[in-house]
């Protein structure tokens, strides 16, 4: 356990491999209470879920169904703060922490908050199987400008300042939302200097295409509605606030579909979700996705 009572953390399940179940046993060990929200695993999956809290004491809330990554995050958060926790770390399950991961962020938030009011700090992330480290997005200060949830700490002052989790974005941009919302409030997000998270987005694939190396990160169709609707969301509600956000977000509406059709299995049924994500984002639709586009 830390030195620093009232650390907690929430990691959000969903039908999770059992290579992924000893991610949470890493993360036992460095936090105070570790809360499991899972979000409409089957029955098999939820026994062993069972058998895991059991050896590692930890709390599992169990859904029921998807109730999205905005929903789970609010439980989880809540559950947090009824313990009493001074700090809040959010973790999706395939992220997997470092020795000495969080008394790093921790030592790494104060040595900011000594100098600038902040609310949140993020870790290098590193790609498990490349080894390279993802690059973040910066803002004039210096820090973080867009984050993502997994491996992000919290001062519990944040959702008391910020409020919880945008619940109807269901998933995708969550965290885009959050970052915004603690930058228009005028407060600084942070990079860990030591802290590593092993953590890998998608199935990305790459391919050279005209002589140049392009990437794309093999979403599943739904997610590519989340992702065409959500960051037509962004705009609407932060565009003015943060005019940076517009010009690449315009690029990758462009430049995804070309992706997809170029390189991905399915490429007529995402593309028509994504085509169908942009409709609903202009038009105001949100929640979870009802119906096959």
């Amino acid at each position: 356990m830390l030195e620093q009572p009232g650390v907690g953390a929430v990691v959000v399940t969903y039908h999770p491999r059992p290579a992924y179940l000893e991610n949470l046993a890493k993360l036992r060990d460095q936090v105070d209470q570790l809360i499991v929200v899972d979000n409409g695993s089957d029955e098999s999956e939820l026994r062993t879920l069972r058998m895991v809290r059991q050896r590692l004491n930890f709390t599992l809330l169990e859904n029921g169904r998807n109730f999205g990554i905005g929903a789970a995050l609010n439980r989880g958060v809540r559950e947090a703060q009824q313990y009493g926790c001074r700090w809040v770390a959010l973790f999706d399950q395939d992220s997997a922490v470092t020795d000495g991961f969080m008394a790093a962020m921790i030592e790494d938030f104060r040595t900011y908050s000594r100098e600038r009011p902040i609310l949140q700090i993020v870790p290098r992330y590193r790609d498990p199987e490349t080894g390279m480290e993802r690059p973040v997005s910066r803002f004039r200060d210096g820090g973080v400008f867009l984050t993502i949830t997994s491996g992000s700490l919290f001062s519990v002052e944040a959702f008391e300042k910020c409020g919880l989790f945008e619940e109807d974005l269901f998933i995708y941009c969550v965290d885009d939302d959050y970052s915004l919302r603690i930058r228009k409030r005028g407060y600084y997000i942070g990079v860990s200097r030591q802290a590593v998270l092993l953590h890998q987005s998608g199935e990305p694939t790459s391919r050279r295409i005209l002589g140049k190396a392009v990437s794309t990160k093999n979403y599943r169709p739904e997610i590519r509605y989340y992702y065409a609707r959500n960051k037509v969301w962004i705009l609407r509600r932060h565009a003015r606030d943060f005019p940076r956000l517009i010009v690449p977000t315009l690029r990758e509406f462009v430049s995804i579909p070309v992706k997809i059709a170029l390189m991905e299995k399915q490429r007529w049924k995402k593309i028509r979700f994504f085509g169908r994500g942009l409709r609903d984002g202009v038009a105001g639709r949100m929640g979870p996705l009802k119906e096959s586009a």
